[in-house]
């Protein structure tokens, strides 16, 4: 289990995965790839940070050996190294995520505004977004 999908998080969500292990990887925002989404370029090289982390998004999200348990969290864990149960919780989307195919028809229709949290409460967005539009999963909520 990762806990956390940000760079680092999806970094070793891959490199447990590749290795033939069943990864179950824990977001508590509803897509993943971290701070690193918000940033448009990187230290000390300036790359666009877009460019290094969309691939990543896609590797993760179609890796047959992850499993992605986006807008969670880990409520308890028990066990010892190896060996450990863990309670994951996920938030309702309000969406049905077998139904959305990320169309956003729902979002161009929603009468009611919102902050946007990913924006930093900056920019305003409706009830029903996406966190940015490259998200993985592209899961309306």
């Amino acid at each position: 289990m990762v806990i956390g999908a940000g760079i680092a998080g999806m970094q070793a969500a891959l490199d447990l995965a590749d290795t033939n292990i069943l990864v179950h990887v824990v977001e508590d925002q509803p897509g993943i790839g971290g701070w690193m989404s918000k940033l448009d370029k990187t230290f000390p090289t300036n790359d666009c940070a877009m460019c290094t982390l969309a691939p990543k998004l896609v590797e993760v999200g179609r890796h047959p050996n992850i499993v992605l348990h986006t807008n969670a969290k880990v409520t308890s864990l028990e066990g010892d190294e190896g060996d450990f149960t863990a309670k994951i919780v996920e938030r309702p989307r309000f969406i049905d995520p077998d139904k959305c195919t990320g169309c956003g028809f729902c979002g161009q229709y929603c009468p009611v505004e919102a902050v946007s949290h990913y924006d930093e409460a900056v920019g305003d967005t409706t009830a029903v977004s996406v966190l940015f539009p490259q998200t993985v999963p592209l899961l309306y909520s």
